[in-house]
C-alpha cells in the first residue's frame, strides 16, 4: 500500500490509496473511517462505484489516520503536548486530511464528497465547516451521536430509583445488565482511551448540536452541500451488540435507537431541506454499514454524486 509523509511531518508516512477516475472528472469522493475498520474497508463499496454507469467517474481516496491500520503512530504523541493516549482531535485530525489531500491529489481538492463512517462523521463536519464550498456532498453512515454518552441515556443500576422491571428488557438478569452498563459507559465514554490515540474529550464541546453549525456546500449560490444520512437497521445492530457486546436484546430499542434516530434527523438539518435525504435505514447492516451492505452504500453514494455534478 502507498504510503505518503506530510510536509509537516515529514518522518510519520501515512497509508492511502488513491482510486484513478476519468481525467475529466474534478471531483474526489474522500473516504473517512470510524475507529473501528481501516481504509481497506471501503474497497467493495468503490469496486462498485468503479463498475457503475457514472460519468465521468470520480477519483476515490482512502487512508488510515496516524495510529490507524497501515498509518504510523502520530508524532503529536511525542510533542510534550498531549496527555498519554489521547494522539490527535478531531481538529487535529482535520488538518491532517487537509494536507493530505492537497499532497496526493493537487489537481482535485477544491471539489469534494466526504463518506463516513461512526466517528467519522465528526471530520467531515468540521472539514466542511472549516473549508466552506468545497465539500458538495456528505454521505452519513451511522454516524457517532457525539453529543451524548451512554451514561445519560441508559438508566444506571446503582440509582436508587433504578427499576429492574421497568428499564430494561423483559427477562434480563441484573448481573447481565450491569456488566452491559458498565462496559458501555466505560468503553464508549468520551474520555475513554482508544488503540489510535482519537482524542473524543472535546467534540461535545466542538459539535453539541447535530443541525448546526450550518454548512456552505455550492460554489455558485448560499446553498448548503448534498447530504444524505443513513443508519443502521435496529434488529441487526442489536444482534451485534448481544454479540460483541453483551448488550441484552431490546437495549437499543429503547435507549439508544430514539437517541440516534434523533441525531440523524439533526444532521438531515446541517444543509437546506431540498438538499438532504435521509435518516434512511441500511438494509441488513449494523453499525458497520460499508461492510454489512456495500450495494446498498454504493448506490447511494452514487446518488449522491449524480446531484453533485448536476447542480454544478
Amino acid at each position: 500500500m502507498p504510503t505518503v509523509n506530510l510536509p509537516s511531518k515529514p518522518d510519520a508516512p501515512v497509508a492511502y490509496e488513491l482510486f484513478p477516475g476519468d481525467t475529466s472528472s474534478t471531483l474526489l469522493v474522500v473516504c473517512l473511517n470510524g475507529l473501528g475498520l481501516p481504509q481497506g474497508s471501503w474497497k467493495p463499496t468503490i469496486e462498485l462505484i468503479q463498475q457503475s454507469s457514472l460519468s465521468p467517474k470520480p477519483w476515490i481516496l482512502t487512508y488510515d489516520r496516524y495510529g490507524q491500520g497501515a498509518s504510523q503512530r502520530d508524532p503529536r504523541e511525542n510533542s510534550g503536548d498531549k496527555d498519554p493516549g489521547y494522539a490527535h482531535t478531531v481538529d487535529d485530525v482535520t488538518e491532517d486530511l487537509y494536507e493530505l489531500i492537497q499532497t496526493v491529489s493537487p489537481d482535485r481538492y477544491s471539489r469534494l464528497v466526504l463518506v463516513n463512517n461512526s466517528i467519522g462523521a465528526h471530520v467531515a463536519r468540521r472539514y466542511a465547516d472549516k473549508y466552506p464550498t468545497i465539500v458538495e456532498g456528505i454521505l452519513f453512515l451511522d454516524s457517532n451521536p457525539g453529543n451524548a454518552d451512554y451514561a445519560e441515556i441508559w438508566p444506571n443500576p446503582n440509582d436508587p430509583s433504578f427499576d429492574l422491571k421497568t428499564m430494561v428488557p423483559a427477562n434480563t438478569p441484573l448481573d447481565v445488565y450491569e456488566a452491559a452498563y458498565t462496559k458501555m459507559t466505560t468503553t464508549f465514554a468520551a474520555s475513554a482511551k482508544n488503540p489510535e490515540g482519537f482524542d473524543r474529550r472535546d467534540i461535545k464541546n466542538l459539535l453539541p448540536d447535530p443541525s448546526n453549525p450550518k454548512l456552505k456546500g455550492s460554489k455558485t449560490s448560499d446553498k448548503g452541500p448534498w447530504i444524505t444520512v443513513v443508519g443502521h437497521e435496529l434488529e441487526q445492530f442489536s444482534k451485534e451488540e448481544w454479540a460483541m457486546l453483551k448488550v441484552p436484546i431490546g437495549m437499543a430499542d429503547m435507549y439508544t435507537q430514539p437517541m440516534w434516530q434523533k441525531y440523524n434527523e439533526g444532521l438531515c438539518q446541517l444543509t437546506d431541506p431540498d438538499r438532504a435525504e435521509g435518516p434512511l435505514i441500511a438494509p441488513n447492516s449494523g453499525h458497520f454499514i460499508h461492510k454489512d451492505n456495500p450495494q446498498f452504500v454504493a448506490q447511494q453514494l452514487e446518488d449522491l454524486i449524480q446531484k453533485v455534478e448536476s447542480s454544478q
